[in-house]
Formats: C-alpha cells, structure tokens, sequence
C-alpha cells in the first residue's frame, strides 16, 4: 500500500483497523502523523456535535412571543410586560448557558484526552524504550528538554489535540503504561479529572496551556505530575509562552513546564 492510498481509506473511515493499512502506519512516519491529525479532528467533530443543545424551554419562550405579537393590537401594554419577562427568561437562560458551555468545554476535552490514548491504543504496548535522540526531538521542537530521568519513556510523539499541535509521551508505571500529554495553548481554569472504565488522571492548567497525565484505574498520578514538573524545562522563548515562575504557592502555578 503507498501513502496516497493509504490516506484515502483513512479519510473514508479514520477508526478502520485494515491490517494493511495498520502496517503502512506503522512503517510511514509521515502517514502515522497524518492519521493523528485526522483522527484528533474526527474526535474534535464529534464533540462538537455532542455539546450542541438550546436552553431548556427554548421552544415554549418562542411560541408564548409569537401569541403575544399576534395579540399586540389589542393588548400593547400586556405584550411588553410578557416581552419583558421572555427577555429577563432569556438573559438568565443565556447566562446560564454560558456556565453550561464552559463545564461542557472542559468535558470536552477530558473526552478527547480519552479519545486520543483510545485511538492511539497500540502504542500503549509498544515495549521502548524509546530512543533519547528521539525524545530530545520531539520535546526541542517546542522548546522543552529533560532536566533528568522522567522514568522509562516507552513512546514520543508530536500529536494533534483538538485543534493544536503537542507531545504525546507513554512512561512505564506502576499499574501499566502513563500517557502525558504536553497541551501547548489548550487553556483550562482548573484541575479537570479525567475517568473512563479503563483509565483515570487529571489536566492541569499551566501558563503555557494544559498538562495530561492519565494511567490505568489505581495508577498514582500525583508522584508522575511531580516528577514532570521537576525534570521538564521549557526555554524562556519557546513558542512565546511566559513561563510561571518557581516557588508560587497554588496548585497550579507548582506546574512550571
């Protein structure tokens, strides 16, 4: 199979497992890099389409405005007392909207972090380690480096998430493999757990974006945050991203990379 082919069938199904189109990845850096960004936009697509939803009672507010128009005629100054209680309805729906749309953006992208590792499944059991050409490589590309033994790197990877480009790291844990994933502009306002039958972390904001880090169901996460906190460094310059300084007090600001 050559590459053209191989990224036709992939734009008709990004999910199919074809033996032989598994094979061309695995052999094709460059179609292996191609599949994640199409799989990662699929992903983005369906999540999307998943958090559209009208504010409860939408259809009634609409029908009660259309009646009162109808009866305006007649009844002026009772048409603009129920406009007005259909606008403050509104305004409060719409704010509460809002609050709706930024739970469900952080549910989004906990739901792509699940997506990505899901998609990506196979190399879970690649057995490394990885090359340390390679991972200086992947991490120089956005201005990172190691700073010591973050553990046993077992994968690394530039990947897609969502909408932007990051590193995709699998370490050797406790329970099994630990997907980091570096999220370079994906803004959070807090710590969002991330759960599924099989796997369980959090992301954690930084000044930079977000930082994933997600193991198998009883995997501790904290010791592995920790650990990339102290041994990723990131140079000042790197993609024009201010660096949080060392020694701040919250939570977040402990996560430095």
């Amino acid at each position: 199979m050559n590459c053209l082919e191989f990224r036709r069938q992939l734009l008709q199904d990004p999910h199919q497992t074809a033996p032989e189109l598994l094979e061309h990845e695995a052999n094709c850096h460059d179609c292996e890099r191609y599949s994640r960004k199409i799989r990662a936009q699929e992903a983005a697509l369906r999540s999307l389409l998943n958090e559209v939803s009208p504010p409860p009672g939408l259809a009634d507010r609409i029908r009660l405005g259309v009646r009162l128009e109808r009866r305006a005629s007649t009844g002026r100054r009772i048409w603009f007392a129920a406009a007005a209680s259909v606008l403050l309805a509104v305004t409060v729906s719409m704010s509460s909207l809002f609050t709706q749309h930024y739970e469900r953006e952080h549910m989004a992208l906990a739901q792509n972090v699940i997506y990505h590792i899901e998609d990506e499944a196979r190399h879970l059991h690649d057995p490394g380690p990885a090359s340390p050409q390679r991972v200086h490589a992947v991490l120089a590309r956005f201005g990172a480096e190691l700073d010591g033994s973050i553990g046993r790197i077992t994968f690394a990877a530039e990947c897609v998430m969502r909408h932007r480009t990051g590193i995709h790291l699998i370490l050797a844990g406790r329970q099994g493999p630990v997907t980091v994933f570096f999220m370079p502009g994906e803004q959070t306002a807090r710590v969002i757990p991330v759960d599924s039958d099989r796997f369980h972390g959090e992301i954690v904001p930084t000044r930079w974006g977000s930082l994933a880090v997600i193991g198998e169901q009883g995997e501790p996460i904290e010791p592995i945050v920790a650990r990339v906190n102290r041994v990723v460094r990131w140079h000042a310059d790197s993609a024009g991203l201010a660096l949080r300084g060392p020694g701040s007090a919250p939570r977040v600001a402990q996560v430095e990379l």
